[in-house]
């Protein structure tokens, strides 16, 4: 567990060097302060300045549960996948109007065919989750930072291999003027 933790913080170290945005990292042993803005349940409701477009959201016992998604390890109830097979999409974007100062989300098994676009003001960055090679029982919670006035737009996921999870996002929103 320790030299995955390394190489992410490596792949990680290497993209944020390139942008204005500082990303960190931590073990799913660490979970990030605040609220969970929203949690994919059917009692959240979806905050204004979020919209969520493709992929599927799955519960426990739907069709393809545990065959094409599983659970992010320290996830409740709902989650939202990517990948190729039906009910997901490929492709899975989160906008947030206005832009994003931070956001955090529990990454389950981030695996070779995970890949991650951040897009904000002034940068536009993949990340690839090359530290795992699809073990269930491991899952991350990834913080990305804005720095320097730039802001997050949108998270973009990738996976053309069953499947990127994703739960329990936390977003700081930029304030309004």
């Amino acid at each position: 567990m320790r030299s995955t933790n390394t190489v992410l913080a490596a792949a990680v170290s290497l993209i944020s060097a390139h942008a204005s945005a500082a990303i960190t990292t931590s073990s799913n042993s660490v979970v990030p302060s605040g609220p969970v803005t929203y949690g994919f349940e059917l009692s959240d409701t979806l905050p204004s300045f979020m919209t969520i477009t493709g992929g599927h959201v799955f519960a426990d016992g739907d069709p393809g549960d545990t065959v094409i998604t599983a659970k992010p390890p320290g996830a409740s109830g709902r989650w939202w996948s990517v990948g190729p097979s039906a009910p997901q999409t490929a492709v899975g974007t989160i906008a947030f109007a206005g832009g994003a100062r931070e956001v955090s989300f529990l990454w389950g098994s981030p695996d070779s065919y995970n890949v991650l676009e951040i897009n904000g003001t002034g940068y536009n960055n993949t990340l690839l989750g090359t530290s795992l090679t699809g073990d269930r029982s491991i899952g991350i919670y990834l913080t990305i930072t804005a720095s320097g006035g730039d802001t997050i737009n949108t998270l973009t996921f990738r996976s053309n291999t069953n499947a990127f999870e994703v739960d329990n996002l936390r977003v700081t929103p930029v304030p309004e003027p």
